[in-house]
């Protein structure tokens, strides 16, 4: 059995700004964790509780895709893949309709995990919405304070 989690939301820019966001550095930052180097064909993703990184292959679609696979960091997720697909949104104006996929989990993923995976996602994409709304950068994920 396949395991994949499918995330939707619509945000207030057009999909070229929100592709800068995705494929850039200062933009994961913003949004998911501060700890993070991102470049067009690889990406570095750090947490303060995790005791390793997600190192990841970069593919993107210009004004499109982000599509990372996981090629080292978590248990279960080396191999799996997350993106983000970036619809206009025929219905506002300026508005991105953003499709969040990860799939490809180990097969000994076990539905608490996954469904702990599926809420984090949810709540990263929730802080995407905000940082495209506002501007404001606050990462799900930020380093604390020494």
């Amino acid at each position: 059995m396949s395991h994949s989690i499918i995330l939707a939301t619509n945000v207030d820019a057009a999909p070229a700004r929100v592709f800068e966001i995705l494929s850039t550095t200062d933009g994961q930052r913003a949004f998911w964790t501060s700890d993070c180097e991102v470049a067009n064909d690889h990406a570095r993703f750090g947490f303060e509780e995790a005791p390793v990184d997600l190192t990841v292959s970069v593919h993107n679609e210009e004004d499109r895709m982000v599509r990372m696979q996981v090629q080292s960091g978590f248990p279960n997720w080396v191999g799996s893949t997350w993106e983000w697909e970036l619809q206009p949104n025929d219905d506002h104006e300026n508005c991105t309709t953003v499709i969040f996929r990860h799939y490809g989990f180990g097969e000994e993923i076990g539905e608490n995990d996954l469904g702990g995976t599926a809420q984090t996602w949810a709540m990263v994409l929730h802080h995407l919405a905000n940082y495209v709304a506002t501007g404001v950068p606050r990462p799900y994920f930020a380093a604390s304070a020494d």
